[in-house]
């Protein structure tokens, strides 16, 4: 059997992490360990990962300064002792099948990444739990297939990868940079993606993916900034055309500038337009949105623009993209 390490970052989750922990206990695949990493904690969780500790042989618990979930996670892996590295974060759940089912599909596949699907978990005061779901694309890729899919979306949920330890050796650990903190995660998969022959993605949802009000999710502009700082690794790059590229960036951007809005950090929106002008010069959305730029105040410029110029540059620009077969 082959052990398979599974890494946990942990900071100031007392409320949910004992659950966690749990639900890698009821693995029906035993050859496992668990590493807590406890990166800073000030509540209780370091107490909680100890007494666990004295309990389960297999669970190794860890402490480090706080450096967020990346350097939390590039701590686990050199920790680590088994062929195989998976995650789990610690507010989110394991099907008491998940390592059972994933390494029988990663055996099958002989592939280099896996990744799954899941269900999404709420609690909710008073009532039953909400369970939910998600999903993405599945299937094999050859990892230039499965570059260009993640350039454009990435919804590989962490806690459902399954990847070949010498893989880290080989495209390198999480990007420990405060800018990617919520996206150091496409950022590995896309260099893992760039370098390996075969992934396999397999819909069976055996993860359980906690939404709650503390959750990364919710900085959407801390992570469409992130993600734009992704793509600039990736200017140069043949995998994928200039087009392709130009599309993404639109995207993320008129994306970010939105959401800025909501989370009023209205001063922040001239500066990405600004960037977003510099990487889309000849666009004609972009040059639209300059004349009414100086115009009108960001609100209005946001509105302007969401409601009007891009209805009708979305259908223009997809016309182009169908054109150049993208």
């Amino acid at each position: 059997m082959k052990l398979i390490s599974i890494i946990c970052p942990v900071y100031n989750c007392a409320e949910f992490i004992e659950e966690t922990i749990t639900s890698v206990i009821n693995q029906t695949y035993s050859h496992w360990e668990l590493l807590l990493i406890d990166d800073g904690s000030t509540d209780d969780s370091h107490h909680i990962c100890q007494e666990f500790q004295k309990e389960e042989n297999r669970i190794k618990v860890f402490s480090k300064n706080n450096g967020g979930q990346a350097s939390a996670r590039n701590y686990g892996i050199q920790k680590s002792q088994g062929e195989l590295i998976t995650f789990i974060d610690s507010d989110d759940l394991y099907a008491s099948n998940k390592l059972e089912a994933q390494i029988a599909t990663f055996n099958n596949t002989q592939a280099d990444f896996y990744y799954g699907g899941g269900y999404t978990l709420k609690d909710v005061e008073g009532k039953d739990r909400e369970i939910g779901t998600y999903d993405w694309v599945y299937g094999q890729f050859s990892g230039v297939e499965f570059f260009k899919i993640l350039f454009k979306d990435c919804a590989v949920n962490i806690n459902t990868v399954l990847v070949k330890r010498e893989l880290f050796d080989y495209c390198g650990y999480f990007d420990e940079a405060p800018v990617l903190r919520g996206t150091e995660d496409l950022d590995l998969w896309l260099r893992i993606a760039d370098k390996v022959e075969k992934i396999h993605g397999n819909p069976e949802r055996l993860v359980y993916y906690r939404l709650h009000e503390g959750g990364i999710h919710l900085q959407r502009a801390r992570m469409l900034i992130g993600k734009i700082h992704i793509y600039e690794k990736y200017e140069q790059s043949t995998k994928i055309s200039a087009l392709y590229k130009k599309r993404e960036y639109r995207y993320v951007y008129r994306e970010l500038m939105n959401q800025l809005i909501v989370e009023d950090r209205i001063n922040e929106v001239k500066t990405y337009f600004k960037d977003l002008c510099k990487k889309d010069k000849n666009g004609l959305t972009t040059n639209c949105q300059k004349l009414i730029f100086f115009l009108f105040n960001p609100k209005t410029f946001n509105w302007i623009s969401t409601k009007i110029l891009y209805r009708i540059g979305y259908r223009l620009e997809k016309f182009q993209y169908k054109i150049k077969g993208i």
